[in-house]
């Protein structure tokens, strides 16, 4: 539901996006304690108004963008790669990309071995298509919101430690 949200609404014009995202929870989710559906709904919000997630929102940007391609591993060994991407954004400085995780984020600035290697996996894959700008991977957690933006050096040491499957 989050997720739907997070593509549907930034078509919207700002004014009206809490009006869309309450009859679209209400219609998917009626069963669930009002109170829940109006979290859901401020922290859908919260994560459209935050300045420093704009880009991820504007013009360039796509929600669910699917991704295939493949890497060569640390070790040679080739590795197919065919995911979807939460929300790309292209932009003439950067390449964004984001990841939504319901929730929270656990205690602690950890973030799980599992999140940083698929951001590292499409980072790789994009550079491969934007070779002349950065590509920065954020997981940005739908309460709060908090994003979190996973470092190069974390993502480059994650992707060498995949192995082929």
């Amino acid at each position: 539901l989050v997720h739907a949200l997070l593509e549907a609404l930034p078509a919207c014009p700002p004014a009206h996006r809490r009006a869309a995202a309450e009859r679209l929870v209400d219609a998917r989710a009626a069963g669930l304690d009002a109170g829940l559906r109006s979290r859901l709904v401020d922290d859908v919000l919260a994560i459209l108004d935050a300045p420093e997630l704009a880009p991820l929102f504007g013009p360039g940007s796509r929600a669910e963008a699917p991704i295939a391609g493949a890497l060569r591993l640390a070790d040679g060994a080739p590795y197919p790669v065919s995911g979807q991407i939460d929300r790309l954004a292209v932009t003439a400085d950067a390449v964004l990309v984001a990841d939504f995780k319901t929730g929270a984020p656990g205690p602690g600035d950890s973030v799980p071995e599992p999140y940083v290697a698929q951001l590292a996996v499409y980072r790789a894959l994009l550079a491969q298509l934007y070779p002349d700008r950065p590509v920065r991977c954020l997981l940005v957690w739908t309460a709060g919101p908090k994003a979190v933006e996973i470092e190069g050096p974390a993502l480059d040491a994650a992707l060498a430690r995949i192995k082929p499957a």
